[in-house]
């Protein structure tokens, strides 16, 4: 049977206070299921962290070029988010620190372009059982500092994560500049693709509303324009890809564009029971080649 271990408040938090007259003799305490589990879990990914860069000890590593993802480069409808910022192909392992407050669950599926990427986040999971402790015991608290390393993992559809939790510090970081546009690549926050016009003909090249039906109806809906859209053809029989880079579009109308034609692409969707699982979007940087064309 697993144990339950008590952990005195004053363990876990700083500069705490009891508010509450009535309980000024009572020792406020938090539960902590598995504590050992945990402390087996983090120490053993600690060992297993610091073998993958090189060091003696985590405290002593410094991240560089660190990308930064603030309340500024998210747009959310409550459920869905989005990130304005892309990362350039020639980083290997990104390093990617989200200090804006999104579910920690949907992290693992950003920047999928990347095999391997690694995400600092606050530990906004600590901070939230502070709160509500605070809110419970009427305490006067300030929580530690505390933060999650995550790696992430990409192979044949799957997603493999560790993580490693700091408790009273975040890592050292460096945070990256920010990056020129570069020569002849273009910023795409959402792609589509044709298949076959006739042998067999693909499905999307009757389902409605067509490309140019919804691209004109959201144009007129929201009082904008779509541009710098680029079509690839790949192969004999109509085959396409198109590319839209949504210029211009301020970060909510791109999250809304990229839900409403992704929902309308569905096929049949009229008969289905859908069920849309929440996701944040990322942009990813495209080359562009001498088959593309603006359409």
């Amino acid at each position: 049977m697993k144990k339950t271990l008590l952990l005195s408040l004053a363990i876990v938090i700083m500069n705490c206070g009891n508010k509450a007259e009535s309980n000024s003799d009572k020792i406020p305490e938090i539960k902590i299921d598995t504590l050992q589990d945990f402390k087996e879990k983090n120490e053993k990914y600690k060992v297993t962290f610091e073998k993958h860069f090189n060091v003696s000890n985590i405290n002593d590593t410094v991240f560089k070029d660190v990308i930064e993802i603030t309340d500024n480069n998210v747009a959310t409808n409550g459920k869905d988010y989005l990130f304005d910022i892309s990362i350039s192909k020639t980083i290997k392992v990104p390093v990617v620190f989200v200090q804006a407050q999104v579910p920690l669950n949907l992290l693992p599926h950003i920047y999928p372009e990347f095999s391997r990427i690694i995400v600092v986040s606050p530990n906004w999971k600590y901070y939230q059982e502070m709160s509500n402790q605070k809110l419970g015991e009427g305490l006067a608290c300030e929580p530690m500092a505390s933060s999650i390393i995550y790696e992430f993992k990409r192979e044949n559809n799957r997603v493999k994560k560790d993580s490693l939790v700091l408790m009273g510090s975040f890592p050292k970081m460096e945070f990256a500049n920010k990056s020129k546009p570069e020569t002849n690549k273009v910023e795409v926050y959402f792609s589509e693709s044709y298949g076959s016009v006739c042998c067999p003909r693909d499905e999307q090249w009757d389902n409605r509303p067509s490309r140019d039906e919804f691209a004109a109806n959201f144009e007129k809906i929201n009082k904008i324009k779509i541009t710098n859209t680029y079509r690839e053809p790949h192969g004999k029989e109509g085959e396409a890809f198109y590319y839209y880079s949504l210029k211009g579009l301020s970060n909510k109308l791109k999250l809304n564009f990229i839900l409403e034609r992704t929902f309308s692409r569905i096929i049949n969707r009229h008969l289905k029971d859908l069920m849309i699982t929440p996701k944040i979007y990322t942009p990813t940087i495209l080359e562009v080649n001498n088959r593309m064309k603006k359409t």
